[in-house]
């Protein structure tokens, strides 16, 4: 919606508030039912007035007509995923492949059991992941967030060309079992400890 258009529908909103607190006043019995007419005798004497009040009207009345037929079409596209466009057509990519894209670069990454996460895209597309892990019990919680926030980040910016704002970590829970790591790697921590 464009800057002109959000003062007229502002503008319009704000009149008919006006009106309806009027009517409401007039049938409760605070005005007097001839105020209306009153009021609007003075305003069409004017001369000048009432041509400035007669083109106001014609176009609030154009622009009603205007919504009622030509109206925004309501749709769910964009609402389950990103849209991005360019001169050829639209990209449409929804919410779900983001989470399977996430869920699988989690995957990879060892110590890391099982993953979830939600996607979330606001009116500038800025994207904000959350993720659920549950790790394995031999892992350092704060390296392996960090190394998937890296890992998801990356994989958003080169499969589909996003740059995600936030990728939020939540360790839901510890598991019994360790961690799938290389062998070399563990032997490696245990002389180094």
């Amino acid at each position: 919606m464009s800057t002109f258009e959000k003062v007229i529908s502002v503008t319009f909103s704000v009149i008919v508030l006006i009106l309806s607190v009027v009517l409401m006043l007039t049938i409760g019995g605070v005005i007097e039912p001839d105020f209306g007419a009153n009021t609007m005798e003075a305003i069409v004497e004017g001369k000048f007035f009432s041509k400035v009040l007669f083109v106001v009207a014609l176009v609030f009345m154009l622009l009603a007509l205007r919504e009622i037929i030509f109206g925004e079409k309501i749709s769910s596209e964009g609402k389950e995923g990103l849209i991005l466009e360019n001169e050829s057509g639209k990209l449409i990519i929804s919410k779900e492949s983001l989470e399977n894209l996430v869920a699988g670069v989690g995957k990879e990454i060892p110590g890391a059991e099982s993953i979830s996460s939600r996607t979330y895209i606001d009116s500038e597309k800025n994207v904000t992941v959350d993720v659920n892990v549950v790790v394995s019990r031999d892992v350092v919680i704060k390296e392996i967030s960090t190394e998937l926030q890296k890992k998801v980040k990356a994989a958003l910016k080169q499969t589909a060309d996003l740059d995600v704002k936030y990728v939020n970590i939540k360790i839901k829970n510890i598991s019994n079992k360790k961690s799938k790591k290389p062998a070399v790697e563990n032997e490696e921590k245990i002389k180094n400890d």
